[in-house]
């Protein structure tokens, strides 16, 4: 009998690894477009920028993701300058989990290096609790918020979404990766972000576009370590925030999926009832506006660009 069970384990191994080469295997990382921009600490940022007039817009995307998460909108933004980053840690940005204090560091830097001038922010998912938490601190600096499924007020991360960043962290230590990599962790990852990616998508199909990203870029080492760190800070961070809502001076549009699992309809609407100068836009749909109402981001830019120069 214990032989029996040994063979039968043996075999489950075998095909979990055949299964890990076979329909887990990641696609090769693919070459960065756009540049790079040195940040203080040896850093590095890519950014994708079309050229324009002013104001200039800046786009930062959620957890994870990279800059192409806004290519369907930026085209859309024909005649403004918009600077689409991939944040650190993520894309082909420096690897690893940096803080939520050196990311807001880093979007300071980015505005400084590239002279924009009062950007409008345009925040996804946790991109917009940075931008909401760039706004607070820097009033001046900021022209206006456009904040599209944005994390905040009452979006936390579950227990659940918290445990699975911390096997991430094991699976990411030294001597594990590599052991974990050719045996079983590709598979993983895979199952693990097509079901993530499925339901943030919800009702609408995945874009594919999106899912390539997502399996030859965010599912990587440097990029995952970025995940699980944010993960498990999120719900600290989205507190912190909270608390200074009604601080956050700017004028902004939050745009809301009106089928949105991630961050709940009741959330976005919450968030656009605290702040002090804000409008609320629902769409129809989940949690990936950039890709299905792109159309409706760059019209709240537009509008948040002529308010401001309205002095309204």
């Amino acid at each position: 009998m214990r032989k029996l069970i040994g063979r039968i384990l043996l075999a489950l191994l075998l095909a979990v690894v055949v299964l890990n080469w076979t329909y887990g295997r990641l696609p090769a990382t693919p070459k960065p477009r756009g540049r790079f921009l040195a940040l203080s600490g040896g850093l590095r940022m890519r950014y994708l920028e079309r050229p324009g007039a002013g104001p200039a817009v800046l786009l930062i995307h959620g957890l994870p993701g990279t800059a192409e998460d806004f290519e369907h909108v930026t085209p859309l933004l024909a005649g403004e300058r918009t600077i689409a980053i991939d944040r650190l840690g993520y894309g082909f940005s420096s690897g690893g989990y940096f803080p939520f204090s050196r990311q807001l560091q880093a979007v300071q830097e980015v505005i400084e290096k590239l002279h924009l001038q009062h950007p409008i922010l345009v925040g996804h998912s946790y991109g917009g609790a940075i931008s909401l938490a760039f706004a607070e601190r820097h009033p001046n600096e900021v022209r206006g918020l456009v904040l599209v499924d944005a994390a905040a007020t009452c979006t936390r991360n579950s227990a659940y979404q918290r445990d699975q960043a911390r096997m991430v962290q094991a699976l990411e230590l030294p001597v594990v990766s590599q052991v974990a990599d050719v045996t079983f962790s590709q598979l993983l990852r895979k199952v693990s972000a097509v079901q993530g990616d499925s339901e943030a998508f919800d009702p609408v199909a995945v874009a594919p576009a999106h899912r390539q990203r997502l399996l030859a870029i965010n599912m990587k080492h440097g990029n995952l370590e970025a995940w699980a760190g944010e993960t498990l800070a999120a719900n600290g961070v989205i507190e912190g925030i909270d608390r200074r809502l009604t601080h956050i001076r700017p004028p902004a549009i939050v745009i809301q999926g009106a089928s949105d699992h991630l961050v709940k309809p009741q959330c976005g609407r919450r968030l656009a009832a605290l702040l002090p100068d804000a409008r609320l836009q629902m769409v129809s749909g989940g949690h990936m506006a950039p890709y299905t109402h792109p159309q409706a981001i760059a019209v709240a830019v537009r509008q948040v660009a002529a308010f401001y120069h309205s002095g309204g």
